[in-house]
């Protein structure tokens, strides 16, 4: 009996070696064409690729190259616990806390922002249209960037509306003049999580950083924080470079972690700016950290028993509440479908005319977010029909926004490289 038990392990070992072989070899060649990436991505090399891909769920590839930060001692090197400043997946992030609010009945969608900030916020142009929560999370508010976003602790979100600004000041924080109602055209705004992240203060009554940390980050079992100064593990912390022909720039999270001053932030009050956490990109996490999120969104708003939101409401950040007709937004990035906080990688063509593509061939549906910020581009991005997941973070762009164009679309060159890459990952 042992003798048969022991020829049939030894014909499954000899069945399933060729097929281990060619993962290895297949894995080997993937490695390769990552590491040539990080080399030759950009006129010079990247600091940093760090990406996973997954498939049926479960993580099928995993690559980590370049450094985390420099320091006089040596190069850090990236791994699966590195946090990096993650840019705009932060807005996803941002949202999954807020649609808990949503399904606790705390916050309506399609209410008034006036009402939860406390100040009234008007286009001037359209003094009749209020400005909901669902067009801040899809860019439809007619709120726009200008001259900044964030505030000091000591300030109030409310300055940005204040009568000193004027159209045509460079602090002038709305559309102007263009005949676009709020809820009509798509303009991407920064400043519009900004007023996510107060609302979220005002109803909950926690600060905002604190909140999604206690209602987001650790009951998924996510390392990380938008607080870089109250990190569990600030030694795990990406600092973000810049290259130029000078070489690379830290821009920010170096060693020791810098945030606002300590006294500053011990005054602030609760409700009055949440700008000051950046819910629009300020969001430090792993790699690791975002397979975990691409799971949870899969699953529809459950991991490992832990249910932070209903299916139904992961359906609502998912379906596109803006998609662009040819008229009817502008954006620089490969966008033209986004629901609450979420873009739709459809493939149709984005406001520059190039299609919303990550890699030649593609057809499929994937959902998430970019991001770009400090030198970093990232992507979460995940499809739930069949498990498959797009995650990386590249460190090292250059200096003055003047990154190689995708040969296809909007994405960087670098992006168009990386999601081929990791596309034939899982073959």
């Amino acid at each position: 009996m042992r003798m048969a038990v022991l020829f049939t392990a030894m014909a499954c070992v000899m069945a399933c070696a060729p097929a281990v072989a060619a993962q290895a070899r297949g894995h080997a060649q993937t490695d390769a064409a990552m590491d040539a990436i990080v080399a030759h991505g950009e006129s010079h090399p990247l600091a940093a690729i760090a990406a996973v891909r997954m498939h049926e769920g479960r993580i099928a590839y995993s690559y980590y190259g370049g450094f985390a930060r420099r320091t006089e001692h040596g190069d850090v090197p990236v791994g699966p616990d590195t946090l990096f400043r993650i840019a705009s997946i932060s807005k996803l992030v941002t949202t999954i806390g807020l649609m808990e609010l949503v399904e606790q009945g705390r916050i309506s969608l399609d209410g008034d922002i006036s009402d939860y900030l406390g100040f009234r916020v008007r286009n001037p142009d359209f003094p009749d249209a209020p400005i909901t929560v669902r067009m801040l999370l899809n860019h439809t508010s007619t709120l726009a960037d200008a001259n900044g976003y964030t505030l000091p602790p000591d300030h109030r979100v409310a300055e940005l509306f204040g009568p000193d600004r004027k159209p045509g000041d460079v602090g002038y924080h709305f559309t102007h003049g263009a005949g676009h109602r709020p809820g009509t055209w798509f303009e991407y705004s920064n400043l519009g999580f900004g007023l996510i992240g107060t609302i979220i203060e005002r109803v909950s009554g926690e600060r905002f950083d604190r909140y999604q940390q206690a209602h987001v980050l650790t009951p998924l079992g996510i390392d990380g924080g938008y607080n870089v100064t109250e990190l569990r593990h600030p030694e795990r912390l990406a600092t973000l470079y810049t290259d130029s022909s000078a070489g690379y720039a830290a821009q920010v999270d170096t060693l020791p972690p810098k945030g606002w001053p300590a006294q500053l932030v011990s005054r602030y009050v609760v409700g009055s700016n949440g700008t000051i956490f950046s819910p629009q990109g300020g969001l430090r996490v792993s790699i690791a950290g975002l397979a975990r999120l691409a799971r949870f969104m899969q699953q529809g708003g459950t991991l490992e028993g832990t249910r932070l939101l209903s299916t139904r409401s992961i359906h609502l950040m998912e379906t596109p509440t803006w998609q662009y007709d040819g008229h009817d937004g502008s954006c620089p990035y490969p966008i033209a479908s986004y629901g609450l906080g979420m873009i739709q990688l459809t493939g149709g063509k984005d406001p520059d005319g190039r299609p919303t593509a990550p890699y030649r061939g593609y057809h499929g549906h994937l959902r998430g977010h970019l991001g770009d910020a400090y030198g970093l581009h990232s992507g979460f991005w995940y499809d739930t029909a069949n498990g498959d997941a797009f995650v990386f973070a590249a460190d090292g762009y250059p200096d003055d926004d003047s990154a190689t164009p995708g040969a296809y679309s909007s994405f960087t060159r670098v992006e168009e490289q990386i999601f081929t890459t990791l596309a034939g990952a899982a073959r």
